[in-house]
């Protein structure tokens, strides 16, 4: 059983609010820290070499217990310390990984989210053009049901036409369908209006050609007078002209000849241009765009081709002028 003492100087706890007490309670703590402690003379021990000795072996053994102690605490924190870098560098390293997955992963993620839009952005023009091409083909096709019902209501009106003449083509053997009693009617009608047009117009001819006979034969015969003196001067005039005729004549053969020769330059130098035209496009892996009669187009394609050859002859001159300059 455990001995109790008694505390001869027990704390006394003081009574009151605590906000109250602390003034006390910081006072008697400097007091305490503050009081010197003073022992009786004849409590105080000797100081003897041997109990001095003593007093230095035990706190040399008290030191060495203590690190001792300190030393195998410092190397369980050091084993732990190195244990927590090992888990700091193992976390370190799935840290990154983790950053180097995640930051693959937003990147996929963004090409993902963009070809989503981009597939969204198609897909809406797709329904948009589809919904146009929609309302277009409804209207085409009200039209056409409109176009339908007018169609179908002008066949049922003229069925009774049709019936006629199918009628009359099995009446009538050499008419093979309706068609050909139509054109026949056309054509006796259109000839009926022809011949009475013509008829009426013959004798209105007629009769206006025997009044001009009369009056022309007077006419003619004043009139046949004055041609045979212009006659006369006709031959003159004629033999006149005839010759300045032969003299053109042979100026314009000339003239054919000369245009011959020209033309036929003409044709070599445009299959020049053509086939000079070929080459330097394939030469340069171009492709032959201008059509075989589109000459300017070949004319700029030459042109070119020869600037950047005359660019190249100047560059080999002066290169070479400045070799000759270094070898000098």
């Amino acid at each position: 059983m455990k001995k109790t003492t008694k505390d001869l100087a027990p704390i006394a706890i003081p009574h009151g609010p605590p906000v109250e007490c602390t003034a006390e309670y910081f006072k008697s703590l400097m007091e305490s820290s503050s009081m010197v402690k003073k022992y009786p003379i004849w409590d105080v021990a000797r100081p003897t070499p041997q109990v001095l000795m003593e007093q230095a072996r035990r706190d040399l053994m008290e030191a060495e217990e203590k690190l001792a102690i300190k030393r195998e605490e410092e190397k369980n924190n050091r084993a732990v310390m190195n244990g927590k870098w090992e888990e700091l560098r193992s976390k370190e390293t799935l840290l990154k990984e983790s950053f180097i997955s995640f930051n693959k992963f937003i990147r996929e993620n963004q090409e993902k989210r963009d070809r989503a839009e981009r597939k969204m952005t198609a897909d809406a023009e797709v329904l948009e053009r589809k919904t146009r091409e929609t309302d277009a083909m409804r209207l085409r096709v009200a039209e056409m049901t409109e176009v339908k019902e007018l169609m179908e209501k002008q066949v049922k009106d003229y069925t009774i036409y049709e019936d006629y003449l199918m009628a009359v083509v099995h009446q009538y053997p050499e008419f093979k369908q309706p068609l050909d009693v139509l054109n026949r009617y056309e054509a006796l009608a259109a000839a009926k209006s022809t011949l009475a047009d013509r008829q009426e117009r013959d004798l209105e001819m007629l009769e206006n050609a025997r009044q001009e006979i009369a009056a022309l034969t007077e006419e003619k015969k004043l009139f046949i007078m004055g041609l045979n003196n212009t006659l006369a001067n006709l031959r003159w005039r004629y033999d006149k002209v005839r010759s300045r005729v032969i003299k053109w004549e042979l100026a314009l053969n000339r003239l054919k000849e000369t245009a011959a020769r020209r033309h036929v330059e003409l044709s070599h130098v445009r299959s020049a241009i053509w086939s000079l035209y070929v080459k330097i496009c394939k030469q340069k892996g171009l492709a032959v765009d201008a059509g075989s009669e589109d000459f300017e187009q070949q004319l700029v394609v030459i042109m070119r081709a020869l600037l950047e050859l005359r660019k190249i002859y100047k560059i080999a001159q002066r290169r070479s002028k400045e070799k000759d300059a270094e070898s000098t």
